[in-house]
């Protein structure tokens, strides 16, 4: 378990107990950065991949046989 998700249990625990009043949103930020930076990155690798599979069929193309 990372930061985020041993941060987002103590948060939870707080509010569910009514130790903290906070929204849930503020209660689950940790979560939601943490998703949304791994679903940045996924995103970045897929076009990575993509480019490089164009790349290669335009290589591929353009090779004289």
């Amino acid at each position: 378990m990372g930061i985020a998700e041993v941060l987002t249990i103590v948060l939870v625990l707080l509010k569910v107990t009514d130790i903290i009043a906070w929204s849930w949103w503020l209660v689950l930020l940790p979560t939601i950065i943490s998703f949304s930076f791994y679903a940045f990155i996924l995103a970045v690798k897929l076009i990575m991949v993509l480019v490089a599979v164009v790349a290669v069929k335009k290589r591929d193309v353009m090779r004289p046989k």
